[in-house]
């Protein structure tokens, strides 16, 4: 593919929780001080300790080892009615125990439930009276008791996700749980008028890391719309990086033609194995494209930082059998393509880590993987990259003060790249840098202006 490379001054931005997240990954051969990293470690201990004494616990396997379990995936037919409902996977068997749940998407009735290894029933309840509670007698529909769900290697598509059976919702007549249940869940609309929006707090962004749950019953889904959507435009599916949020691409949102881009932001615990998160975009995407109903849909992802691990695994998911019809372009940010030394030392010593460090270490499996598998020579790919040096002397091999310039132009990424930008910005900045946006305004008219 032919490649152009050009460089351009840039500024600097405050330095943010995704910039002090990475740099203890760069320092993690020397020390592994931070307190939300100890207070994991204490947790995992203790983890161990409560699974060891009743390794049957579904629920605590979920919270222990996020990183083996599945995503129980489904769509339900939601019938005329405007009361929220939940999708709940209970233990199956005489000794249920509630392990997991989510609420379904009022728009097009998908939900995703993270659960360990086992077999589950799963029963769908309705907050009639919308007050935020799903109780014991509030069941309107169930699979059959004697035919469980299988949540295992053998029934994941592509390792991760489980697709779940078709269930059938009868509001008029509830039915009772096998056991007593009582869940209080504040459902998060999927549209926001803007990045400020509370659900992309960076705090709620660095729970990501350490506890995956948590964050999964707080957001409760991965996709979200800003403003709304209109599927005659051009779909731009944002994915930020490890301990971020999408308020990261504040200032790129803001300079986007609104009139020609429907916005989506790819919102997910960062702490997740790669591979999870990348699947989990796949889906997000298909999801995406089936529901718009548009033959001619267009979309264009854009990644920063690990979030372009994270993007380019899902492409090379859903570029399989070439690339799709509706996928235009293809845009990353100071991405680590050949991940991180430190790292790499500290996975070698066995210091426990979350499993998303794990894969950015350089020379991790995944990471080997993901190159292994070509990208579409018809896919337009534009590779941004930052060396944080604003004097004007030109690119450092310190890169952008986070990641390495060898990182960022790993070989085997230049190899994919249809064309490759550098800005003298730093790690964050380069988001909000004006050359850098306007490249980016630039490719995305160029690749998807009504292009077939």
């Amino acid at each position: 593919m032919r490649r152009a490379l050009a460089g351009f001054p840039g500024r600097a931005l405050a330095v943010s929780a995704t910039t002090i997240i990475v740099a203890i990954l760069a320092t993690l051969s020397m020390s592994l001080t931070g307190c939300s990293y100890l207070q994991w470690k204490r947790s995992k201990a203790v983890q161990r300790e409560q699974l060891r004494k009743n390794p049957a616990d579904l629920a605590l396997a979920r919270d222990y080892a996020p990183q083996g379990c599945y995503g129980l995936v489904g769509k339900i037919e939601l019938p005329a009615q405007t009361h929220q409902l939940l999708a709940a996977a209970f233990r199956h068997g005489p000794d249920t125990t509630l392990v997991g749940w989510a609420t379904v998407d009022r728009a097009r009735g998908y939900f995703a439930i993270m659960l360990p290894t086992g077999s589950y029933d799963l029963l769908f309840f309705v907050d009639r009276n919308g007050d935020g509670l799903y109780v014991t007698n509030e069941v309107v529909g169930r699979t059959p008791p004697d035919s469980p769900i299988a949540v295992d290697a053998s029934t994941a598509a592509d390792g991760i996700a489980v697709p779940a059976p078709d269930v059938a919702i009868d509001i008029d007549s509830p039915r009772s749980a096998p056991i007593a249940v009582r869940v209080e869940v504040k459902p998060q609309p999927s549209v926001i008028a803007s990045v400020d929006d509370p659900i992309f707090d960076p705090d709620l962004g660095a729970v990501g890391v350490y506890d995956p749950s948590r964050f999964l019953a707080r957001t409760q889904r991965w996709l979200f719309s800003v403003g709304g959507a209109d599927f005659s435009r051009t779909q731009l599916v944002l994915v930020h990086g490890i301990d971020g949020t999408p308020r990261d691409f504040r200032a790129l949102i803001a300079g986007i033609d609104r009139s020609r881009y429907s916005v989506w932001l790819f919102y997910y615990p960062s702490g997740l194995s790669l591979d999870q998160l990348g699947t989990a975009l796949a889906q997000t995407v298909r999801r995406l494209v089936d529901g718009s109903g548009v033959p001619d849909l267009r979309v264009a992802v854009v990644a920063h930082s690990m979030g372009g691990l994270v993007a380019r695994r899902a492409l090379n998911q859903l570029c399989r059998d070439g690339r799709p019809r509706y996928l235009r372009m293809y845009a990353s940010f100071d991405t680590p393509y050949g991940g991180v030394e430190a790292v790499a030392g500290a996975v070698r010593r066995g210091t426990e880590l979350v499993p998303s460090w794990i894969d950015v270490a350089a020379g991790s499996p995944f990471l080997t993987r993901l190159h292994e598998t070509p990208l579409p020579e018809d896919l337009p790919f534009y590779l941004f990259f930052g060396w944080g040096d604003r004097s004007g002397y030109g690119p450092s091999p310190a890169g952008d003060g986070t990641i390495t310039l060898a990182s960022q132009l790993d070989p085997r990424a230049q190899t994919a790249a249809t064309t490759m930008n550098g800005f003298g910005d730093t790690h964050v900045g380069i988001l909000s840098d004006a050359s850098a946006l306007e490249a980016l305004r630039r490719a995305l008219d160029e690749e998807t202006a009504g292009k077939p």
